[in-house]
């Protein structure tokens, strides 16, 4: 997404639902009376709720770090001030918009049905019909963001659900707990955030070529590519059938996660059929 702070276009946004609420406040609220519902108060309502929408988008572009996910799209922020904006938005803003537009538009129709003259102005019916459009618009955006969110979301869990398989004392002791990430970009290329690349932790667990190192292995006392540290008796190591490049099992499965290739070599590494 563009750069969320405050621009131009917010400030001409402001600026002009401010004159329209004042304009309608000031000069035309008792012109609203004979009409069969509020529908004044329904546009009221409706652009307060565009403007605090946008000011927390600008809020959390402000207190996210220049290097920090789309602050719309990560469900998972650290900062306890983004974890509120993100809130207000998902689960106060956007409901609480979709379900007022969706009454507006039963008011309306029930004005023109009814009381189509009570309007002030021969043009502020056609305004309301081209508010609702822009609401409706606004509604499909910010859910397509919504569900982009979620998507998301989904498939990192499914990535840290994978990672899990792989985690035993070995890979903990060497690496740490790699199942839990941080966001959507701190992982790319895993299966499971962008789709490609990598091989599933099942297809890393089928591949041949695990064997526990032993005083008669050829391999001992040489150092893995990936950690750089030797290969001891006792390591579980890994030994690539397609160039015969070995590693420690632990550095070699994160890896083949990642990308399917020899790290070395990079000759592609493919899942023997059965």
């Amino acid at each position: 997404m563009a750069d969320a702070k405050m621009g131009w276009n917010d400030g001409v946004l402001l600026v002009t639902l401010l004159y329209l609420s004042i304009d309608m406040i000031e000069y035309e609220w008792d012109n609203f009376a004979t009409c069969k519902r509020p529908v004044h108060h329904w546009l009221l309502v409706s652009y307060s709720l565009v403007v605090v929408s946008r000011l927390v988008t600008i809020a959390g572009s402000v207190f996210s770090t220049p290097d920090a996910p789309d602050f719309m799209l990560d469900l998972r922020q650290k900062n306890a001030t983004l974890r509120v904006l993100m809130s207000i938005m998902w689960l106060v803003i956007l409901p609480l918009f979709t379900c007022w537009s969706l009454l507006g538009t039963f008011w309306i129709w029930d004005v023109m049905r009814n009381t189509p003259d009570c309007l002030p102005g021969g043009a502020h019916l056609w305004f309301l019909g081209i508010w609702q459009v822009l609401s409706y618009v606004w509604i499909a955006i910010h859910g397509g963001l919504g569900v982009v969110a979620w998507f998301l979301e989904r498939r990192l869990r499914t990535a840290e659900g994978d990672l899990r398989q792989l985690e035993d004392p070995d890979l903990l002791s060497r690496w740490g707990q790699v199942s839990r990430l941080q966001s959507y970009t701190s992982a790319p290329g895993l299966p499971g955030t962008s789709g490609e690349g990598g091989l599933s932790a099942a297809d890393i667990s089928s591949l041949p070529g695990l064997q526990t190192l032993d005083s008669k292995s050829e391999m001992l006392e040489e150092d893995c590519p990936i950690c750089l540290t030797e290969l001891q008796v006792g390591d579980s190591a890994r030994q690539l059938v397609v160039c015969g490049h070995t590693f420690h099992r632990a550095c070699v499965d994160l890896w083949l996660y990642r990308a399917a290739c020899c790290p070395l070599c990079k000759d592609e590494v493919k899942v023997p059929q059965p």
